[in-house]
C-alpha cells in the first residue's frame, strides 16, 4: 500500500470519526457509520504494522550480510554510517549507524579488520541500551525474529546465575548470530562470521 496514500486516508477517515463522535449525528446511521469508520481506520494501523515487520525483517536481513564487506561499501547503509575512531584516532572501528528496526530507533555498529580494505568483522544492534526496561515479551519476540532470519531455533541458550545476564545463540551457513540480554535494559543482536565455538 502507498505510504502517502494511508496517510490522507487514515487523516479523512479520522477527521470523519471525531465528526460523528463530536454528535454531528445520534441516529442510528450515523453509530453505524461510526463503527465503520473505526473499522477503516484499525485496518490501516494493521496494514502499517504489517509494512514496519516487513521493512523491519528486511533490514535485519541487510545487517546480516555486513561481515565480510568492505567498509566503504557499508558507507552509505542505513541512512550513512559515521566513521568510529579510537579516541586518539590512533585505530579505525568501524561505523556507527543511526536508525530504525521495526518501528523503534536503535544504534548499530560495526568493527573491522586492520586490511587494507578495512573488512567488516562483526556488526553489533544495540536495541535498549539503558533507557528503559525490557519486557520478557519484547525479549521473546526478539528470539523469533532472529529464529526467523536465521532460519533455525538457537542452538545455545545460556544464562548466567550471579549477573541474570542471558544470551542465545544461532548459526546459518558461515553467520553466527547472539542476541544478549545484559540486566533489565541492555538488549543487543550481533552478527559475525560463524569461526571457532560457533562454527
Amino acid at each position: 500500500m502507498d505510504m502517502k496514500g494511508l496517510g490522507k486516508k487514515s487523516l479523512v477517515l479520522v477527521c470523519g470519526l471525531a465528526c460523528l463522535l463530536a454528535g454531528c449525528t445520534a441516529s442510528e446511521r450515523g453509530r453505524t457509520l461510526a463503527e465503520a469508520v473505526l473499522t477503516e481506520v484499525k485496518a490501516a494501523g494493521m496494514d502499517t504494522e504489517a509494512d514496519e515487520n516487513e521493512s523491519g525483517r528486511e533490514l535485519l536481513q541487510a545487517m546480516m550480510k555486513l561481515p565480510g564487506m568492505k567498509d566503504k561499501e557499508t558507507a552509505g547503509l542505513f541512512g550513512g554510517g559515521e566513521e568510529n575512531w579510537t579516541e586518539d584516532r590512533s585505530f579505525y572501528v568501524g561505523r556507527v549507524y543511526q536508525t530504525e528496526l521495526y518501528g523503534g530507533k536503535c544504534k548499530v555498529f560495526t568493527t573491522c579488520g586492520e586490511d587494507p580494505d578495512r573488512t567488516v568483522e562483526s556488526v553489533s544492534i544495540w536495541i535498549v541500551n539503558g533507557e528503559r526496561e525490557i519486557t520478557e515479551a519484547e525479549t521473546e519476540q526478539w528470539i523469533e525474529r532472529i529464529s526467523e532470519a536465521m532460519e533455525s531455533e538457537p542452538f545455545c541458550k545460556y544464562q548466567s546465575v550471579e549477573s541474570g545476564a542471558r544470551s542465545w545463540k544461532w548459526r546459518k551457513g558461515d553467520t553466527a548470530a547472539s542476541l544478549y540480554r545484559m540486566m533489565d535494559d541492555i538488549l543487543t543482536v550481533s552478527f559475525q562470521p560463524a569461526v571457532g565455538e560457533l562454527s
